[in-house]
C-alpha cells in the first residue's frame, strides 16, 4: 500500500526529500530533457547517466520520430472533438488542436523541480513570481484573480452560457486556441534551466486518471446509517 501511495501521489517518508533524491531527480530530468533534444540543466561532464544512457536515448529518439504524427488515446479523442465542431460551425483548420511534442510530468515532484532552477530557490518572470518553500513551491502569477467573473470565455454553439462568463463566437474561439498554440518561445521556457545561457523551451503535459469508485460512497453511507440505528 506504501508503494501505491508513493508512486500515485507521492506520499512518502523524509528521506525522499534528501539532497540525494535531489539530485536524481536533477538527473532524471534531465535525460527526458536529452530526449526531446533539448538543453539539460549543466554540463554534459556533469551527468553521467547521460552517458551511459547514450545508446538507449539514441533508440528513443529514432522511435519518436517515426512516431511524430501518433497521438494516444486520450489526445486523439480530444482533437477529434475539436476538430469536428469546428467543421460543423463551416471553419477548416489544417492543424493539430494539441501539442504534437511535450515535457511529460510522469514522475511526482518532477513539476516542482521545474518550478525553479536547481541553484536558486526563486524564479521570477514577466508573468510570475515562484518561491521554493519546505513543503513545496509558492507561485504568484503577475495577474492573480480571486474570482472567475468575466474572466473565462466561453465558446457558443453548446450548452447555455452563464451570465458572469463571456461568451464568443466559434470563428473567435477558433483563432484564440491556434494563437494559444503557437506561443512566443520565451513563454514556453522552463524555470528549471532559465539560469543558463542555452534554455530548454517545451509544453508540459500530465495525464490525470481519476479513480472513479461509486460503490465506496454506498457503502460508507449504509455504514453511517447503521451506526446511527
Amino acid at each position: 500500500m506504501y508503494k501505491n501511495l508513493k508512486e500515485t501521489i507521492g506520499y512518502c517518508d523524509q528521506e525522499q526529500n534528501s539532497q540525494a533524491s535531489l539530485t536524481n531527480m536533477i538527473h532524471y530530468i534531465n535525460i527526458k530533457l536529452s530526449a526531446l533534444d533539448l538543453p539539460i540543466y549543466g554540463k554534459d561532464d556533469e551527468n553521467p547517466f547521460l552517458e551511459l544512457g547514450k545508446s538507449l536515448l539514441a533508440t528513443a529518439k529514432a522511435k519518436d520520430r517515426l512516431l511524430a504524427d501518433y497521438m494516444c488515446p486520450v489526445d486523439k479523442h480530444i482533437h477529434q472533438f475539436v476538430d469536428r465542431f469546428f467543421k460543423a460551425h463551416g471553419i477548416e483548420e489544417n492543424q493539430s488542436w494539441l501539442p504534437r511534442q511535450s515535457f511529460v510530468l510522469d514522475r511526482h515532484g518532477i513539476a516542482r523541480a521545474l518550478s525553479i532552477p536547481p541553484d536558486r530557490d526563486d524564479f521570477k518572470s514577466d508573468i510570475i513570481e515562484s518561491y521554493r518553500t519546505a513543503n513545496g513551491v509558492l507561485h504568484n502569477p503577475k495577474h492573480d484573480r480571486r474570482t472567475t467573473k468575466g474572466v473565462f470565455h466561453v465558446c457558443e454553439g453548446g450548452l447555455p452560457i452563464p451570465n458572469d462568463k463571456k461568451s464568443v463566437p466559434v470563428l473567435t474561439f477558433s483563432r484564440l486556441l491556434k494563437a494559444a498554440l503557437n506561443p512566443p518561445k520565451d513563454l514556453l521556457e522552463l524555470p528549471f534551466t532559465s539560469n543558463q545561457e542555452q534554455k530548454a523551451a517545451a509544453w508540459v503535459s500530465l495525464l490525470l486518471r481519476p479513480l472513479v469508485c461509486p460503490a465506496v460512497s454506498g457503502i460508507t453511507g449504509r455504514s453511517t446509517k447503521r451506526a446511527r440505528e
